[in-house]
């Protein structure tokens, strides 16, 4: 004996709504999939940046090919890709040229996960109103303050006999900045009466490195030489999520 059961134009129409809402939510989930792997294959750049001279070239290469490179002065950035244990990054080196660091800078540092700040450790007392004006610059960016782009500051060529040690340079770079970004918030103040919005530091406290929005490091390496020292800067960025 068999039981047949009378279908209805409801049932039809309950069926054919189930399936519609059941492939729209698939279609959306796909395409929340498709932007999410787009969106973290093009947010990986990590940025060297520094004045020229500075060894970002040697740098680069022995960080990327394990290998020297005839280091001159470049009016375009050099791109390589950096495998860590857990994800692929893009090492992109902007050139330390006034002229040209702008147009590189803006291009890149929107999605930008780290920046890797390159100081020559030789020069740095000579050359610190430069190196600290470069620095003010990127920290005071309101897309790396908004971001809380993670920063290291590479003390580079350590093997050098005058070379200055970490500790040295983040104590001169710290009281430069401070005298710094008074005086840019003076001029800023006198040409349209306005305070600068963007803050360094803390008011009415000294300059620390520690008082930023972003995390700030230091380490020292070696670029340029038989003994080259890159593991602080392989540790740093295992640590880019």
């Amino acid at each position: 004996m068999s039981l047949n059961v009378a279908k209805t134009p409801g049932n039809d129409y309950f069926l054919t709504r189930e399936l519609l809402v059941a492939l729209l939510v698939l279609l959306l989930t796909i395409v929340l999939f498709v932007l999410w792997k787009k969106s973290s294959k093009t947010n990986r750049d990590v940025l060297l940046v520094g004045l020229c001279d500075s060894g970002k070239t040697a740098l680069f290469s022995h960080l990327l090919y394990n290998k020297p490179v005839q280091s001159f002065t470049s009016q375009v950035e050099n791109i390589g890709e950096f495998k860590s244990k857990k994800n692929l990054l893009r090492i992109v080196d902007i050139p330390g040229h006034e002229r040209v660091f702008t147009k590189y800078w803006d291009a890149y540092k929107i999605s930008c996960k780290g920046v890797m700040f390159v100081v020559d450790s030789e020069t740095v007392q000579t050359d610190i109103c430069d190196v600290a004006e470069l620095l003010y610059r990127i920290l005071t960016d309101v897309t790396i303050q908004t971001n809380k782009t993670k920063i290291i500051i590479l003390c580079n060529k350590q093997d050098k006999v005058l070379a200055k040690g970490s500790e040295v340079i983040k104590t001169l770079l710290e009281k430069e900045l401070d005298t710094l970004r008074l005086t840019k918030s003076n001029q800023l103040e006198s040409i349209d009466g306005k305070k600068n919005k963007t803050l360094l530091g803390k008011k009415k406290k000294h300059f620390e490195f520690s008082h930023c929005q972003m995390a700030v490091e230091f380490a020292e390496v070696i670029s340029s030489s038989q003994d080259i020292v890159l593991e602080p800067i392989k540790d740093w960025l295992e640590g880019i999520q």
